[in-house]
């Protein structure tokens, strides 16, 4: 049997709760997507946005402050209870406390991460990063918590992610995949293309990613 790649590229922040939401349904599909076609291997790679460049990526502020500014506070009432149920039936444990600050040195790790580790180093960072902000109210942007993460994935040592992180390492290049996503017309994450053809926009329900998926196999591959 004849084996095929299938090419995933979603644009992501870390701070966005439907980028997580995304990141599970896909995983779910791909998932359901190898049972139907055993022959198909996926290549999953994510990249940089930010939704909020006016963050600053050295001092962090209180993130439930920061939102009800921005959005209001019944606005953020509903959205938390749609997050919840949808987070809830997922496996994910949405909770709003804690401190946000910008993403792009969480970027550079993740980048690294795919460039050293392909597909499964950059999920395993990713989904750390994910459940660290999401669920366990923690500063990703923190340096030293960041250091942790990297050498509990094995990407580098403490002082090595220090080092980095300290250094402009990588950050033309998210600074230049950022601007390639805007090029693109991509306003909204997370936002998924398969094979540099197809679009999914959004965090699709995991049969969405299935049926493009089931697509592209079907009559891309054959």
């Amino acid at each position: 049997m004849a084996s095929h790649n299938v090419k995933l590229t979603v644009v992501s922040d870390l701070i966005c709760p439907w980028c997580y939401i995304g990141q599970r349904e896909l995983q779910n599909a791909i998932e359901e997507t190898k049972k139907t076609h055993q022959e198909i291997t996926f290549d999953l790679e994510y990249r940089p946005f930010l939704l909020d460049p006016t963050l600053s990526c050295d001092h962090a502020i209180d993130k439930t402050a920061h939102y009800e500014r921005k959005f209001g506070p019944e606005r953020m009432k509903s959205a938390r209870q749609m997050l919840v149920q949808r987070g809830k039936d997922l496996g994910i444990n949405f909770q709003f406390g804690g401190m946000i600050r910008q993403t792009t040195a969480a970027h550079r790790l993740l980048l690294l991460a795919h460039q050293k580790g392909g597909t499964k180093l950059q999920q395993t960072l990713l989904t750390i990063l994910f459940r660290a902000y999401f669920e366990e109210e923690k500063d990703i942007g923190d340096p030293i918590l960041l250091s942790a993460i990297a050498e509990k994935t094995g990407l580098m040592t403490k002082e090595e992610t220090l080092s980095f992180l300290s250094s402009d390492a990588l950050k033309r290049e998210i600074l230049l995949s950022i601007k390639e996503a805007q090029k693109n017309g991509i306003t909204g994450v997370p936002f998924t293309v398969i094979n540099s053809k197809y679009a999914v926009s959004g965090a699709q329900k995991a049969e969405v990613f299935e049926e493009v998926c089931h697509y592209v196999c079907n009559h891309d591959l054959s």
